[in-house]
């Protein structure tokens, strides 16, 4: 059998085995995978996949549906595959939009949550830290009895008051953060998705945190429009209040940029968006989301009161979820009747509850191979244990999962042991480790076991799941790298090198020079060459030689070949103001390469989404000393298949 009809038979059987045309929503393929998203991944047949010639592997994640064939084979069943299937070529960024689609509207949410606190991160990793400091500077007993610091040595008074300013802005704005980011994200103009939060959170409007008291006071103040009565109460430390209304502010100015016509555009549409959003927030979503939270909260107490630690477990086992609506606000008039009385036993729970995500966050920063990831969660995990978890929840917990479900069973177990034990606290405070200075004194051990426990626990569950496929993906992630670079090792054999040939460093799309989007490159000034507008993020040595320049920012590496060729490879346009960030080398200056090995590799899609053109240039630094250059291919290219030839003089 010949190898086109090799790729011709595997294609018509793997269309077939995946439940046909009907069932394929998106098709796409990467350097060594077919990438697809399925109506139904039931109806394929994979078993009869794997048995399929030229088929080395499949997996699915993130709602694709990956089948490995290999690189440099990848491609040409790909092209089989769509024509037989009258399917529609699609990028991986399409078939990741379709993923997503695909995704049941809980995991959208947990996405959509992620995605708009990972860019808020430091900011609230900051504001926790400091709340955290700022705690123990003010809290009561906790170093000298009867006094908090500030108490004992008044000089540290204006210092904790300063620290306490610093650390309350994030959180009393937070919801102009979230407007910028969440609009941002739902493809709106992110400047007014922060001019919706400002109003959320304005000065004019009865404070978020005030609520409870106004409720119990009954001066709630209001509004009266067009008969209407609406409450004129702040959203501060809310989340899906403000994302609601950053998806309507996102869909309201992406409709009006149709219908309004060009010369009002920029004064209409910015007025009528906000007016229309900030009018629908506070008659439509705040209202529901109060009720929502009013009638939860009721259905919580129930629960406690009615059926003891299975309910305290139960209400520990949901805290996590309030707090991630922001519903948790709504039981701050419920805990101050409670404190009124004998003793709340709310702040017990809601301890647990963060210190179970500190411990669940401190897990995964022991158990993910992602540095980045491990950075963030140190520094959120001790803000959790402190009481601030929005850090930890949506910057590590629910972007990795399993953690945040651990966390859920760990606060579940503390939550049922302060139930039993009857742990009241005598006034509001920090619901970390350090809220024990705020619990009644008989209740004080019982207080500190009961978060031990939850964060032990929730350490405990973390640690079980990141050893299961099924919760932690990185182990599939790191199986099937294993399995990839076995793939490439056998199906990229290195050609025999031609003198005066150079070969292509990149997988992607050749093009002549003069088309790169830079005056400086096109012009050639640095030297005649080729140009790749690549299609994955690695960069390859492209022939035996040495590395005799690599750059600070990582953006630009170059070669001398052992026949004096002196190259260089600069990947991107401009990206030199990256500061390396998006890059990672995998060679240093001086160092002796090999043919295909792999140089540096490079996050396309975010230095993309920074703003910055990928192409990158291949280009003859001493072209001076040739009396021609010429370049071999336009189009298609793999990686080490030939893109220039030099003609010595």
């Amino acid at each position: 059998m010949t190898k086109e009809e090799r790729y011709q038979e595997t294609a018509k059987q793997l269309l077939a085995l995946v439940g046909g045309t009907e069932n394929i929503i998106s098709a796409a393929h990467c350097a060594t995978r077919l990438r697809l998203v399925l109506k139904d991944e039931s109806k394929a047949d994979i078993d009869e996949i794997l048995k399929v010639d030229l088929v080395k592997g499949q997996f699915a994640n993130g709602g694709q549906f990956q089948i490995i064939i290999g690189s440099g084979t990848v491609d040409e069943v790909y092209k089989r595959f769509i024509q037989m299937g009258g399917i529609s070529e699609a990028s991986k960024s399409d078939v990741k939009a379709a993923a997503v689609q695909k995704m049941n509207p809980i995991q959208r949410l947990v996405k959509t949550l992620s995605d708009v606190f990972v860019p808020l991160i430091p900011a609230l990793v900051a504001s926790g830290l400091m709340m955290g400091l700022n705690n123990v500077l003010t809290a009561n007993g906790l170093f000298v009895p009867n006094q908090s610091l500030v108490e004992a040595y008044p000089f540290l008074a204006d210092f904790a008051a300063m620290i306490n300013t610093f650390a309350s802005a994030a959180y009393a704005f937070l919801p102009i953060l979230i407007g910028f980011s969440a609009t941002k994200m739902f493809r709106g103009n992110p400047y007014l998705g922060a001019v919706i939060g400002m109003i959320m959170v304005s000065g004019d409007l009865l404070n978020a945190y005030a609520y409870g008291t106004a409720v119990t006071e009954r001066t709630i103040p209001v509004w009266n429009v067009f008969g209407l009565t609406i409450e004129k109460v702040g959203y501060q430390g809310t989340v899906l209040p403000v994302l609601a209304a950053s998806f309507i502010l996102a869909f309201v100015e992406k409709k009006l940029h149709k219908h309004v016509p060009e010369i009002l555009d920029n004064l209409l549409t910015p007025l009528l968006s906000v007016m229309i959003t900030g009018f629908l927030t506070f008659t439509i979503v705040g209202g529901i989301m109060r009720t929502a939270g009013n009638l939860l909260t009721d259905g919580l107490l129930w629960l406690h009161d009615s059926m003891g630690v299975i309910g305290g477990m139960i209400f520990g086992f949901l805290y996590s979820p309030l707090i991630m609506t922001g519903m948790h606000h709504s039981l701050l008039p419920v805990e101050i009747q409670l404190v009124a009385g004998a003793g709340s036993f709310l702040l017990g729970i809601a301890a647990c509850n963060n210190v179970a995500q500190g411990g669940a966050t401190l897990c995964a920063m022991i158990r993910t191979k992602d540095k980045k990831m491990k950075s963030v969660a140190a520094t959120s995990g001790v803000s959790a244990m402190l009481g601030i978890t929005e850090p930890a929840m949506f910057g590590v917990n629910l972007k990795l999962k399993y953690p945040f479900y651990g966390a859920m069973q760990g606060s579940a177990i503390g939550g049922g042991y302060v139930t039993l034990t009857n742990v009241l606290n005598s006034s509001p405070g920090s619901a970390g480790i350090i809220g024990f200075v705020c619990v009644q004194p008989e209740s004080m051990i019982n207080f500190l076991i009961g978060v031990a426990i939850a964060g032990a626990a929730g350490f405990s569950f973390t640690y079980a799941m990141s050893n299961m496929k099924r919760f932690n993906r990185e182990l599939e992630t790191e199986e099937n790298s294993a399995l990839e670079k076995a793939l490439e090792k056998e199906s990229e054999p290195i050609p025999v090198m031609e003198k005066n040939i150079v070969y292509s460093p990149l997988t992607g799309k050749a093009i002549p020079m003069s088309a790169v989007p830079d005056a400086t490159f096109a012009a050639e000034i640095l030297g005649k060459g080729m140009a790749v507008i690549p299609s994955e993020g690695r960069v390859v040595s492209p022939c035996e030689g040495e590395i005799s320049a690599l750059f600070d920012t990582k953006h630009a590496v170059g070669i001398i070949t052992k026949d004096g060729i002196e190259l260089l490879i600069h990947i991107g346009v401009n990206t030199v103001e990256l500061g390396g960030k998006y890059y990672e080398a995998h060679v240093t200056q001086g160092d002796k390469v090999r043919p295909g090995q792999i140089l540096i590799t490079f996050d396309m899609e975010k230095i993309h989404a920074a703003g910055y053109d990928v192409t990158t240039p291949v280009i003859i630094a001493n072209t001076d000393h040739y009396k021609q250059v010429t370049g071999l291919k336009e189009g298609e290219v793999q990686r080490m298949e030939p893109l220039i030839k030099v003609e010595e003089a």
